[in-house]
């Protein structure tokens, strides 16, 4: 008789189990983005044209000459922000690792955001998240810490996820007496989603101090090194390229088979996700390395974690950059999670 009764509560139990499961995943499906598909492909429509255009004069990132091109390109784009708060740098040196911290500072903290830059692990450095880091520390009330970590070839990769630990060991250790707060929310785009990602199971298993993460805000990162679908069948049509694609794991990951690029350590897809806090992840479709995004959200849902997902229609790698409105209905929705994650 017991039997009868236990067996249909076990299988129920599962089943709300299993549901709960497929439903705890928020995102922004229901969405009507019809209004700003015009603007969305216009854009995408100049930034074909200025592609097509580089792919004729490219200058290979292998050269010393192409690899300044592509880092200045970069910094034109996204550097030389005006801000409403004025940053402060800090350098630091933490055993091997050599890096600095580059800081908004409202006059009411009540967290830190430490920001890990994009910039496919060989470009890129702190003040081009400027425009994005000023907002967060106004609009959410908290102090926002970017980290200016080693870049390849310079600095062969790993050295970016040295430097990026060593930065989160400084800031679980003086969060408290330099902004006075502990509640720590940690962000990245692109190759610092990746390394945003790695922190967060580095706090976990080595530094013991989970708990003071109260989430993640990933925007389009790589968390498969070993290559997903999308980044294998990419093409020239789209950002990154196939070409940039080649000549950043031809630059950056040299000598590297796929079994080491998706060892744990390395790519946090492949890792023990259990235990982490609530999580955005945000991604074009268009983006050749989408795949990424949706690995991972549903990893990290698949472990436990909460997670919100939000996919904007026809948009590229690094969308929010853009002047367009689709990009800042991303960013707003990015700072309402931060400050729903927030007490």
């Amino acid at each position: 008789m017991a039997q009868h009764i236990v067996r249909p509560l076990i299988w129920n139990l599962a089943f709300l189990l299993f549901v709960l499961k497929v439903i705890a995943q928020e995102s922004n499906k229901g969405e009507d983005f019809s209004p700003y598909m015009e603007e969305v492909r216009s854009w995408n429509k100049q930034m074909q044209n200025i592609q097509k255009d580089g792919i004729k004069t490219y200058k290979s990132i292998l050269t010393p000459e192409g690899l300044a091109i592509q880092r200045k390109n970069l910094d034109d784009a996204l550097s030389n922000t005006k801000t409403s708060l004025k940053p402060t740098v800090m350098s630091m040196r933490m055993g091997d690792a050599q890096f600095s911290l580059r800081i908004f500072r409202p006059k009411e903290i009540r967290a830190v955001i430490l920001d890990i830059h994009g910039g496919a692990w060989y470009m890129g450095k702190a003040t081009n998240d400027d425009w994005l880091n000023d907002q967060m520390a106004r609009q959410c009330k908290a102090a926002v810490v970017s980290v200016d970590y080693g870049l390849a070839p310079e600095y062969p990769f790993p050295d970016c996820i040295r430097d990026c630990y060593a930065a989160v060991t400084w800031l679980l250790a003086n969060a408290r007496n330099q902004f006075g707060t502990d509640q720590i929310i940690i962000s990245g785009a692109s190759a610092g989603a990746h390394l945003s990602a790695l922190a967060a199971i580095y706090i976990r298993d080595s530094l013991n101090a989970i708990d003071k993460i109260a989430g993640l805000n990933l925007m389009y990162g790589a968390y498969d090194l070993g290559k997903p679908p999308s980044v294998r069948n990419a093409t020239n049509n789209q950002f990154p390229s196939k070409l940039d694609l080649d000549e950043l794991y031809a630059l950056v990951f040299s000598g590297w088979d796929t079994l080491r690029l998706r060892q744990p350590v390395n790519s946090p897809l492949f890792a023990d996700l259990k235990g982490l806090p609530p999580a955005l992840f945000t991604t074009g479709t268009i983006d050749s390395i989408v795949d990424n995004t949706y690995f991972m959200e549903s990893k990290w849902r698949e472990a436990g974690n909460k997670t919100r997902l939000e996919i904007y229609p026809e948009c590229p790698h690094g969308f929010n950059a853009l002047p367009t409105k689709i990009a800042q209905l991303a960013n707003e929705s990015m700072i309402k999670w931060i400050n729903g994650m927030l007490h």
